[in-house]
Order: C-alpha cells, then sequence, then structure tokens
C-alpha cells in the first residue's frame, strides 16, 4: 500500500514538473507571438493602407480602358474568352461591378462561331444576357444559320427593335422569313448567301428608314430588294456587272463604294451612270476585268480611286489604261486626291502615272 502511495506522489511531482516547463514554453512562445505580431503590424499597415494604381483611377477612365480592350464597335468580341468582356469581370469585384454597369461593353454580339465552348444553348443565354445588360444601346449582331439551330436564329432575330448592325450568313432558305421583319434601327447591313434563291424567291426587308451602309457578298443581290437611294455606303461583292448597274443606278446618295465582279462581264458602252455624291470608288484588286464600267460612269465628286490595270482587259497596254482613265477624269470633271492602281503591269508604273496625272497628291502603285 506505502509503495503505491509513493509511485502515485512521485507521478504528480513528475508530471507538475513537466506541466510547469511546458507552461513556461508557452508563456515564451506567446511572448514570441507578440513581438512578431508587433513587428508585422507597421507592415501590414502599410499594405492595408496601399492601393493599386489602377485601382486608384476614377471609374469614367476605367469604363474607356475597358471599352478600348474591346473590338472596335460594331465588330464583336468572342462571347467567352480573354478577349470576352466577361474576362473584364473575373479579375477583382470592383471591375466586375464597373464592367456590368457599362452598357456599352455588351452591345456586340457574335453568333456564328461553331459553339463548342460555349454550347449553343449557353451561347444563346449569354446572348440574351448581354442584350439584357447592354441596356438601351443600339445592338450589333452576327449572326449565320449554319451554326445556329433555327429556333436560336428566331430567337435572337426577334429582338430586332434595337439592332444597328446586322451580319448575317444565310446557307438555306429557311430563315428569310425570320429576317424579313421590321429593324427600324438599322443603319448597316451585311448579308451573305450560300444558296441559290429560287427563281421567284424575293428578300425584302421592312422599314429601313435609318440604313445607311450595305455590303452583299453573293452574286444572288439581284433577289435583294433593299431603299438604295438612301445608302452612303455600298460593297457589291461576287457579282455582273449587269447586275450591279441596276442598283447604282438607284444610289443617289452613294458616298463611298466598294465593287468586285466575280466573273467577266462587259458594261453596254451607251449606258450612263451618273453617281453624283460619289467620294471613294474601289474596286477589290481580284476583280474581273469590265473596262466599259468606268467609261460609262460620272462622278463628279470623286476623290479616291483605287482599281487594279487587270480591271481594263488583259491584252490592253499601259497607255490604254492611262488614256482610259484620264478620259474617266475628264469626263467626270472631279478633282481626285488619291489614286491606288494594283496588280500594275510592270515596275516602274509610278512614274508613269505620276506624268499622266501631276494634280493628283496622292499615287500610289503596287505590282
Amino acid at each position: 500500500m506505502l509503495n503505491s502511495l509513493e509511485a502515485d506522489r512521485a507521478f504528480l511531482a513528475d508530471t507538475d514538473a513537466q506541466i510547469f516547463d511546458l507552461e513556461v514554453q508557452i508563456a515564451a512562445l506567446e511572448h514570441s507571438v507578440s513581438m512578431l505580431r508587433a513587428a508585422r503590424q507597421p507592415a501590414k499597415e502599410r499594405l492595408d493602407s496601399y492601393a493599386y494604381p489602377v485601382l486608384t483611377l476614377p471609374n469614367e477612365i476605367i469604363v474607356e480602358i475597358f471599352l478600348h480592350f474591346l473590338p472596335t464597335y460594331p465588330e464583336p468580341p468572342p462571347l467567352v474568352g480573354i478577349y470576352s468582356p466577361t474576362c473584364l469581370t473575373q479579375v477583382c469585384r470592383k471591375w466586375r461591378e464597373i464592367a456590368h454597369r457599362t452598357p456599352a461593353l455588351w452591345r456586340a454580339i457574335d453568333l456564328t462561331r461553331p459553339f463548342e465552348k460555349p454550347g449553343v444553348e449557353e451561347a444563346v443565354s449569354l446572348s440574351l444576357l448581354w442584350t439584357e445588360r447592354s441596356g438601351v444601346y443600339p445592338l450589333s449582331l452576327n449572326l449565320s444559320d449554319s451554326v445556329d439551330p433555327l429556333s436560336v436564329f428566331t430567337s435572337v432575330i426577334s429582338r430586332c427593335a434595337r439592332w444597328e448592325h446586322l451580319a448575317l450568313e444565310l446557307d438555306t432558305t429557311r430563315d428569310l422569313d425570320a429576317i424579313q421583319d421590321a429593324f427600324p434601327s438599322l443603319r448597316g447591313l451585311s448579308i451573305h448567301f450560300s444558296f441559290d434563291f429560287p427563281e421567284t424567291r424575293v428578300l425584302t426587308l421592312k422599314n429601313l428608314g435609318l440604313l445607311r451602309t450595305v455590303v452583299l457578298d453573293d452574286w444572288q443581290v439581284p433577289h435583294v430588294v433593299l431603299p438604295w437611294s438612301q445608302l452612303t455606303s455600298l460593297t457589291l461583292l461576287f457579282l455582273r456587272s449587269e447586275h450591279c448597274v441596276p442598283i447604282l443606278q438607284q444610289t443617289s446618295n452613294l458616298v463611298h463604294c466598294k465593287l468586285r465582279f466575280g466573273i467577266y462581264s462587259m458594261t453596254p458602252q451607251d449606258l450612263e451612270l451618273e453617281l453624283l455624291c460619289l467620294e471613294t470608288l474601289i474596286f477589290a484588286s481580284d476583280s474581273y476585268a469590265d473596262q466599259n464600267f468606268l467609261h460609262c460612269l460620272v462622278a463628279p465628286r470623286l476623290l479616291r480611286l483605287q482599281l487594279a490595270e487587270r480591271f481594263f482587259l488583259l491584252g490592253n497596254s499601259e497607255a490604254f489604261v492611262i488614256e482610259s482613265l484620264v478620259s474617266f477624269v475628264s469626263k467626270s470633271g472631279c478633282q481626285l486626291q488619291e489614286l491606288n492602281i494594283t496588280d500594275a503591269y510592270v515596275t516602274d508604273s509610278e512614274n508613269v502615272y505620276r506624268e499622266a496625272f501631276p494634280l493628283i497628291p496622292a499615287i500610289s502603285v503596287a505590282v
């Protein structure tokens, strides 16, 4: 019995000694912790008071930076990824709040890309979300029916009241009815057809009182009816001149024009085409030749002309090209400020053109 009591007393004494040692160590550690906290406090206060320079900018400046981060409107950014406005919302809470409160970031929508990430449903949801975030801003839309199911195409295009710029890629006739709706805010329209129109089918868009810029990228142009007389900018690609001329005869207010004849054709010599407001005329470098087109054209306000020497039938000499241009400028009575010649026959053509047109300030010739 006595031995057991002695053992317990010895155990208690030993544990008391261990507890005391631990308490001494704890006190020392608490002192060390307290010292470290005191040492770190000035650095913490300095960091807490520091603001990253970009976060000190006024919100108005941050908004301008955001807008310059995106493609220039009406070109749309991707729906997701590093070049999307959604990327700006993932940096910090302040940027997210600013981005969500900036309608101009969300007003251009691209639904032409194959939707692997995001999928079609997510892409549609994002496009509708962007439409809401854009507030009352006019909208720009790139849309392709080869990518989007009919339900997607119809649901997006039906929100047409605010569409200001619309670029369509149509592979079938199925969606023609969906786009023959009113577009009261539309200023710019681009359509590319990848199908043959039924012979009797015509695409007529309604209520286009604000439309000023049109790009038609297909030889199906004769099947499209637009308010040509109110246009100030027109691009016609991949078509015959006999399709082009009837349209241009209606464009009394046209200021800028780009043409690409997609197949060899010839404008009748007895035709006269007056474009009294035209200032810029560009023939795509791969446009097929139609030397009679300039022979028929009168453009008294023309300031800038670009065309390829090949535009004048192969086999004609450089002298014939210059003679034709001199005749056109003289007949039009225009004061050209820029003449750009592409696909020149010889490398020293620039000097020849400068001698022929000494009054044109800017002449460039590319072989």
